[in-house]
């Protein structure tokens, strides 16, 4: 008989962990395993479990993220997770749930049911918080209301070693082989640097326009291109940014797209994929997915990306907190074509060896067989 399990994600959208979200469960369904999914809202990921017959409810567990941690937000939050806890109680007994897998750090409505069903739960943390607080916080509950936890690269495991007292079972995520077509780029005078991130205070937008202001300064005709949108509640963050490039009068400079699942279209036309995260960032998909289209990476020097582009070894990595130095080492690199090729082809090499979707797949589920 196949074991079933409910697993718990914190949003519903197309993102990085969104598409690890899809690999698991595609792994557990050819391994014998029967899925079942709580979203927290309606979203793109519905089709696809749609398309592969997976049971999926739409409740609001009240995920628990910083923005929450007032008087209101707080009481808002108990709330949110009293309510769910009842329904989530009653699904794993009318379902015979056997295992609840939860995709994220930032729920607690599904460790706390598993606890009062007597069924295990499975922690896969994605996130590196960066208030002392809510880590210490956090990391209790994670503590009392897990069975295992994985997390999905060094930088995440040391971050929560502190604040966690379980063994955290560190597994790289897997990139996936898949053939893309790499259009050659039209010759252009223009420098296009592509970032793909929701639109978020720590993934570093405002540090990449003041970069911006400074290359335009160099006089390198450039545009920085910000593909993705942002979460509900966060959209004033959209427009600081938007005034902030009229500020600096580089608007021309910088195009917002918003939202577009089709990432390769702009792959194919930028120069470089420029991340700019200015607090840790656990193991962006997106340095990955250039990679893989070729498009060589520019990052800052903090978290995963450290260890995807291999210390340096695989791309350019830049300072963290000096715009003016950051931009300069970026403006040097961008012409260095033999030093640019050089770092593309060691990094296509590194995460093919380090980073393969057998590798994710055998640890993943040595982890839910045990």
């Amino acid at each position: 008989m196949s074991k079933r399990i409910l697993i718990f994600h914190s949003s519903n959208d197309l993102y990085g962990a969104s598409k690890i979200l899809i690999q698991v469960i595609d792994l557990l369904n050819k391994n014998g395993y029967e899925t079942h999914v709580f979203l927290p809202y309606k979203g793109p990921l519905d089709h696809f479990f749609d398309e592969k017959q997976i049971k999926t409810t739409h409740l609001n567990f009240g995920v628990f993220r910083r923005k929450y941690f007032s008087l209101l937000g707080l009481l808002d939050r108990f709330f949110k997770i009293f309510f769910s806890i009842i329904k989530i109680v009653r699904y794993v007994k009318q379902n015979n749930i056997d295992v609840i897998y939860t995709n994220t750090s930032i729920i607690l409505a599904s460790g706390i049911s598993a606890i009062l069903c007597k069924v295990p739960n499975y922690v896969h943390i994605h996130e590196i918080p960066n208030n002392n607080f809510y880590l210490r916080i956090m990391g209790f509950l994670i503590s009392k209301f897990s069975s295992k936890i994985i997390v999905v690269s060094k930088s995440v495991k040391s971050h929560w070693s502190k604040y966690i007292s379980k063994p955290l079972t560190h597994i790289y995520n897997g990139v996936p082989k898949i053939n893309i077509e790499v259009v050659s780029k039209r010759p252009s005078k223009k420098i296009k640097f592509l970032t793909i991130a929701r639109l978020l205070p720590y993934k570093g937008h405002k540090y990449i326009i003041e970069i911006a202001n400074y290359i335009k300064k160099k006089n390198i005709d450039s545009e920085f291109i910000f593909l993705g949108d942002t979460f509900q509640g966060y959209e004033s963050y959209e427009n600081e940014l938007k005034q902030m490039s009229k500020d600096l009068g580089i608007e021309k400079n910088i195009s917002f797209k918003g939202f577009d699942p089709n990432i390769s279209k702009y792959m194919n036309q930028s120069d470089f994929l420029l991340h700019g995260a200015i607090n840790p960032d656990p193991l962006p998909t997106v340095i990955f997915e250039a990679i893989q289209h070729e498009l060589p990476v520019i990052s800052t020097c903090i978290g995963g990306p450290v260890e995807i582009l291999d210390h340096g070894n695989g791309g350019l990595l830049i300072p963290v907190d000096d715009t003016f130095k950051a931009s300069d080492e970026i403006a040097k690199y961008i012409f260095n074509k033999k030093l640019i090729e050089k770092k593309k082809q060691y990094s296509m090499n590194f995460i093919e060896n380090e980073f393969s979707e057998k590798k994710f797949n055998k640890k993943i589920l040595k982890f839910f067989n045990e």
